[in-house]
């Protein structure tokens, strides 16, 4: 029952509850990292039945890579790197690309087909995005549809303001142009000479549908594309994805009958090697313990009777994604935290 159980929980977000909820859809996640291929996470797709797919590019193209400065097509550091031309440039209109105005044209594009007989839900696209060496006129708009964009009209804006994870606004939809969108920033310059290059760390979660989401229908399709724009003319000015994410903040199907479960505030997330998990003061059998997607246990810590906070290392697990609980007597607190 465990193990069928904690992948719904660590991939819904829906933790909290204590009874069975009856829920009409099942909570849908979907996780491109970008880091290597554009195809999505076998892992991290949920349900496990929903078919596999890759992130494609609409006149975009992924960089060349050749050349010192440039970043690779897929790396753990940026991500996706893509522009109108290989070599970063073609922003500009006088080229045919963007310039600062979001283009129907010019997107990345990623889907999730709801498996027969299961009614999915999906809330929020949450993504790593930044721009290599540039701010000018960098922007991004997300529109979705469910006919897979048959005529012009066949789509809807996203609504809302893009936030971090934990909430904060980082940019009001602005309704000005074709579609709603927020300027991105700050960009990732280009390292000097035995500098280590910074990490694309800018993250966005984009609600799709304001606070009800949208529904997608057995044998469904929801295709969803993410414009950029950039007005600088210089080469080297690519978009660099990573991390990407399509999600449900729906509630879990279920959860563990008669515990009572509670959010765990664990620290720093994501996080490298070493987390910290604050608690109450630990009784004699309280543990931690640290579950993947599958449900399988994959570390277990002993938390020190009486003390308030146990320190895990993480170092030995793989990157992706957790679930860490935190158990003493009757009660238990979770939290998802991201290995990187």
């Amino acid at each position: 029952m465990k193990n069928l159980l904690l992948p719904a929980l660590l991939l819904a977000g829906g933790l909290g509850l204590t009874q069975q909820a009856a829920a009409q859809t099942t909570p849908v996640f979907k996780f491109w990292s970008l880091k290597a291929n554009a195809q999505d996470s076998a892992a991290l797709r949920s349900p496990s039945t929903m078919a596999a797919s890759s992130v494609t590019l609409r006149k975009f193209v992924l960089s060349n890579g050749t050349a010192a400065a440039p970043p690779k097509p897929f790396s753990s550091l940026y991500g996706m790197a893509f522009a109108p031309s290989a070599d970063g440039g073609g922003w500009s209109t006088g080229s045919g690309g963007t310039g600062s105005t979001l283009r129907r044209y010019y997107s990345v594009q990623v889907t999730a087909t709801a498996p027969t007989g299961t009614t999915l839900r999906a809330d929020s696209v949450v993504m790593n995005l930044t721009f290599l060496s540039t701010t000018s006129g960098t922007n991004v708009g997300v529109v979705y549809s469910k006919n897979g964009f048959t005529s012009p009209a066949d789509s809807t804006e996203a609504t809302g303001s893009a936030r971090t994870p934990s909430g904060t606004i980082v940019g009001a939809a602005n309704g000005t142009t074709l579609f709603n969108t927020f300027q991105v920033t700050p960009s990732i310059a280009l390292p000097t000479a035995g500098a280590a290059p910074a990490p694309n760390n800018l993250r966005y979660a984009i609600p799709l549908n304001g606070a009800t989401g949208v529904t997608i229908a057995p044998g469904q399709t929801l295709t969803v594309r993410i414009y950029v724009s950039c007005s600088s003319s210089s080469v080297g000015r690519y978009a660099l994805l990573r991390n990407l994410a399509l999600k449900s903040q729906q509630a879990a199907l279920a959860t563990r009958a008669g515990l009572a479960t509670t959010s765990l505030a664990a620290y720093p997330n994501p996080v490298q090697n070493r987390l910290n998990v604050p608690h109450t003061a630990a009784g004699r059998d309280a543990r931690v313990t640290v579950f993947s997607t599958t449900g399988a246990r994959v570390a277990s810590f002993s938390a020190q009777p009486g003390t308030t906070e146990t320190a895990v290392d993480l170092s030995s697990l793989s990157r992706g994604l957790y679930l860490v609980e935190y158990a003493d007597g009757g009660q238990r607190s979770s939290a998802r935290i991201t290995k990187e």
